[in-house]
């Protein structure tokens, strides 16, 4: 009896910790968007693929403050220099139309968790 119940807790430990997991992100993301509108107190921004119409969201990407945001400036003589960026200062300079990359999560409910943003 002692046997059988080890194993049923093993099983649903096992269980919660899989699905745990699970919950939090369940597909890696990398694209390339356009800014459509940016919603600060919520800390996302929406967007759309380039070539989309830029006026409609497509998805929300979701910005925490540990997110790496870099932005590339371009100097005279093809010369160009990466700025880190933090995460107020993101959301200073995004607007609608930006160009950006995206790499992180996407959730269950399809939104977008930005690990990293290059613009």
């Amino acid at each position: 009896m002692h046997n059988y119940r080890s194993l049923i807790l093993t099983v649903f430990l096992l269980f919660v910790g899989a699905t745990g997991a699970a919950n939090a992100q369940i597909l890696s993301v990398t694209g390339e968007y356009r800014v459509t509108n940016v919603d600060r107190a919520g800390q996302r921004f929406g967007i759309a693929l380039r070539d989309a119409n830029p006026n409609k969201r497509q998805n929300w990407v979701y910005v925490k403050p540990g997110t790496r945001i870099v932005r590339r400036i371009f100097l005279p003589g093809g010369v160009f220099r990466d700025e880190i960026m933090s995460f107020n200062g993101f959301f200073d300079y995004a607007r609608k139309g930006t160009l950006l990359k995206v790499e992180g999560g996407r959730a269950w409910d399809k939104s977008i968790h930005a690990k990293k943003i290059w613009m």
